[in-house]
């Protein structure tokens, strides 16, 4: 999904995750996705890439402080409704429960 200094990550989100972002940035994910016609926060969109953020190879979470260092180069590589995008598109993916 992206890559960085010669490494790639993805996203990847489950019910815990979204917890605990809902809760950080004490708003409904789906409630703003809803709310805006799929454009997000740019907070939001911070948040959900740090919290979310995997190393393709090993599937390992990436530490939120190293996700938010990414954060923005990934921004300014990939441009920001791109990877709202991507974002969107993977919580389709990974909690379609979410969409119905």
């Amino acid at each position: 999904m992206f890559e960085v200094d010669g490494v790639s990550y993805t996203l990847k989100f489950n019910k815990q995750k979204l917890k605990t972002i809902e809760l950080t940035a004490n708003t409904s994910v789906v409630g703003e996705i809803t709310k805006n016609n799929g454009i997000l926060r740019y907070s939001l969109i911070e948040q959900l890439f740090s919290f979310g953020l995997v190393e393709e190879k090993t599937n390992e979470a990436v530490k939120q402080k190293k996700a938010l260092e990414l954060f923005e180069g990934v921004v300014e590589e990939n441009g920001l409704i791109s990877l709202n995008m991507a974002i969107i598109e993977k919580l389709q993916d990974d909690l379609g429960f979410m969409f119905r």
